[in-house]
């Protein structure tokens, strides 16, 4: 034997030992479990090989499940992305049309505005020739009157100085 035999070196050379009985080996067994319950007296709670293959066929599934979550979570999530992208570019068409029908909206008011503008522009400048022309008509005709009206006051302004001569004449001559 070495000098630190192991605990199933110990167990092999009692059982393997021709020497003793049957009941002498079984003593010495026991006595070699009791030294081992005093030696190591919270065996109880350590883990066997069983429990560590147990513990580990429990963990192995568990991670199987999570790994199967993960991917269903990303499938779903994936989707979601996919279904978010097609609506954000549904709505940058929607957008651009929007903006285009705007655009073409205001082209045309602006067309539609230049071309009351100039319209009115038109219509105004008519009416201002119209209303300079009404003025020098209007602007003539006073002239005619006022130069009537001048020649008819001189016409009788010199009637009056003609017949007040002829009138204080004789006065002036006796």
């Amino acid at each position: 034997m070495s000098p630190n035999p192991s605990k199933v070196d110990i167990i092999q050379a009692i059982l393997t030992n021709q020497s003793l009985t049957d009941q002498e080996k079984t003593l010495l067994i026991d006595e070699f479990i009791n030294e081992i319950k005093r030696e190591y007296p919270d065996l109880k709670n350590h883990a066997t090989k069983s429990d560590l293959t147990d513990l580990q066929l429990e963990l192995t599934k568990e991670i199987e499940i999570t790994r199967r979550e993960i991917r269903e979570l990303d499938v779903k999530l994936t989707k979601e992305i996919s279904d978010t992208r097609k609506e954000i570019k549904e709505l940058d068409v929607k957008l651009t049309k929007e903006i285009s029908d705007t655009r073409k909206e205001i082209k045309e008011l602006d067309v539609k505005l230049t071309k009351e503008i100039k319209e009115l522009d038109v219509k105004l400048t008519k009416e201002i020739s119209d209303t300079r022309k009404e003025i020098a008509t209007s602007k003539a005709e006073t002239i005619k009157w006022v130069a009537g009206m001048l020649f008819v006051q001189v016409i009788a302004i010199t009637g009056i100085f003609f017949t007040a001569i002829k009138l204080l004449a004789p006065v002036a001559n006796p």
